[in-house]
């Protein structure tokens, strides 16, 4: 990660769970923590996006026909 684009941010962050996170994270320090936190939820709804735009388009097509048949409610 580049350290370009950093601005100094105050935040009230609750003791507890920032240490949790860290801790899961191994994180070096709470900034290194809340950053990949943040990059984690932007790619997660990066794909979700995708998926909502695939299933508007009309989802997946099984052109070699090994998909299961959808039930029908």
């Amino acid at each position: 990660m580049s350290g370009a684009g950093l601005t100094r941010t105050n935040l009230l962050l609750e003791t507890e769970k920032i240490r949790r996170l860290r801790k899961a994270l191994r994180s070096r320090s709470n900034s290194e923590a809340v950053r990949r936190v943040i990059e984690e939820r932007l790619a997660v709804e990066t794909g979700l996006g995708a998926l909502r735009r695939l299933a508007q388009s009309g989802g997946l097509k099984d052109v070699f026909g090994r998909a299961p048949a959808k039930k029908k409610k």
